[in-house]
């Protein structure tokens, strides 16, 4: 692993649960041949000439970038804003999955949601900040009914046929 790191601006409930998936330790050291360390190996470019290496801001994460013979991070240290955008939606791609996957054999038991949303944030390292719970919320929410128009929709064009 090398000493360079890029910064990732995500909110507070993407950003504990990255940090926890990846062993939690901050900076982030991604596992070995994932997604994100490949994603990132092919992000991050060298350096612009005149541009200050970046610092940690708030609401920011920092990611040590993977080491690689070909992509040596001393050289390769600098992502673009294009690069930080795709880091992050790989990222909250995933989180979608996690949630989806915990959270959709439960669908039908809606007043338990509160609960299993509180168990599927202590497990996963998610601590509530008075945002956290309602966005998780929300984002299970847009889930299932993507899933449940899909659905509709697989049926409506079955029943045609017949």
């Amino acid at each position: 692993m090398s000493d360079f790191c890029v910064y990732l601006k995500m909110p507070s409930y993407l950003r504990q649960w990255f940090i926890h998936r990846h062993g939690g330790g901050n900076p982030v050291t991604l596992i070995r041949g994932s997604i994100e360390s490949k994603l990132l190996q092919r992000a991050t470019v060298p350096q612009p000439d005149g541009v200050l290496p970046p610092r940690q801001q708030e609401d920011e994460v920092a990611v040590y970038i993977p080491y690689s013979k070909s992509h040596d991070p001393r050289t390769y240290n600098y992502i673009t804003e294009t690069g930080k955008r795709a880091m992050v939606s790989r990222i909250k791609d995933d989180f979608d999955l996690d949630v989806w996957e915990y959270l959709h054999d439960f669908g039908k038991v809606g007043t338990q949601q509160k609960d299993l949303i509180n168990l599927f944030m202590e497990q996963r390292g998610i601590h509530e900040d008075g945002t956290c719970w309602d966005s998780i919320a929300k984002i299970y929410q847009r889930l299932r009914k993507n899933y449940l128009t899909n659905i509709s929709k697989k049926s409506s064009r079955l029943q045609k046929r017949f």
